[in-house]
């Protein structure tokens, strides 16, 4: 079992972590990023009735 004490991270070294991953990516165009968002709402698998209770809250 792993211990409590190094299951926990600080937000500063969840920020920073995110931001050498984003660092690490390759830029694209906002037309990539639309066809890429267009791609994943066509093959996400989404319970409708979780999308409505979302819109709710």
């Amino acid at each position: 079992m792993i211990p409590e004490k190094d299951l926990k991270i600080s937000l500063k070294e969840l920020s920073l972590r995110g931001q050498k991953i984003i660092a690490q990516q390759s830029e694209i165009s906002f037309a990539q990023a639309l066809e890429q968002v267009q791609r994943l709402k066509k093959i996400s698998k989404v319970n409708p009735e979780l999308k409505r209770s979302r819109l709710n809250s």
